[in-house]
């Protein structure tokens, strides 16, 4: 059984999730050269002594506010949004039993929880509207490979489940190893974008009122 991790583990991954260690880095780095230019500019304009102490003191105090905003806060291709508190509990392993990760989000809609690994790591978004996805920057989950298509699939919500739907890509949508046009998501399932793609492990976290898709839905012609 895979070791449960400690909550400082847990945090630090939070962290670098949400970017604050990137984000804390770029502003200690700018704070510091517009000190070191204030320092040099301040006394050639005439300003007092005291100006430069003043501007590097409200420097310093910005960094725990860059941090609270990035925490807090996430740059999309929409604007900035409010980053959503994710459940404490762990990922299984694959093939263990009991219940994912997941986001929790209130909504009469659910969400999608999208995981993926690539040459950068792993990655992990919760969706709890429609969300493209290629390698266009337009799309929600945008994903660096030149054989995914710009705008390559999209998933939604409609009739009370959450559907995946192929966008005329080059090299084809597939669920669970199965070429689709447009389907229901089941519970857990997993995205390629081409044959030899990475595998996006898609969690559907549903309403409690949603239907629930069945093996025959999936297998019948759907528009």
């Amino acid at each position: 059984m895979a070791r449960r991790p400690s909550r400082i583990q847990t945090l630090l991954a939070e962290l670098k999730r949400r970017s604050v260690f990137k984000v804390a880095t770029v502003y200690a780095v700018t704070a510091w050269g517009a000190s070191l230019g204030a320092a040099e500019l301040l006394p050639a304009f005439g300003a007092p002594d005291w100006a430069v102490r003043v501007f590097v003191v409200t420097a310093v105090l910005g960094l725990p506010i860059a941090v609270v905003l990035a925490w807090a806060y996430e740059i999309t291709p929409q604007g900035i949004v409010r980053d959503e508190v994710q459940d404490e509990r762990p990922a299984l392993e694959p093939g263990s039993t009991g219940s994912r990760q997941t986001t929790m989000i209130y909504g009469s809609q659910g969400s999608v929880r999208v995981a993926w690994q690539d040459g950068a790591g792993a990655h992990e978004r919760v969706f709890a509207t429609t969300f493209r996805i290629g390698r266009d920057d337009s799309c929600e989950l945008h994903l660096d490979d030149p054989l995914i298509s710009r705008q390559h699939a999209e998933v939604s919500h409609s009739e009370g489940l959450w559907w995946i739907r192929d966008l005329g890509s080059r090299n084809g949508t597939l669920l669970d190893d199965r070429r689709v046009t447009r389907v229901p998501l089941p519970t857990q399932c997993t995205v390629k974008l081409y044959e030899a793609g990475p595998s996006l492990r898609l969690t559907v976290k549903a309403a409690a009122t949603a239907p629930t898709v069945t093996a025959a839905q999936l297998r019948s012609p759907l528009a």
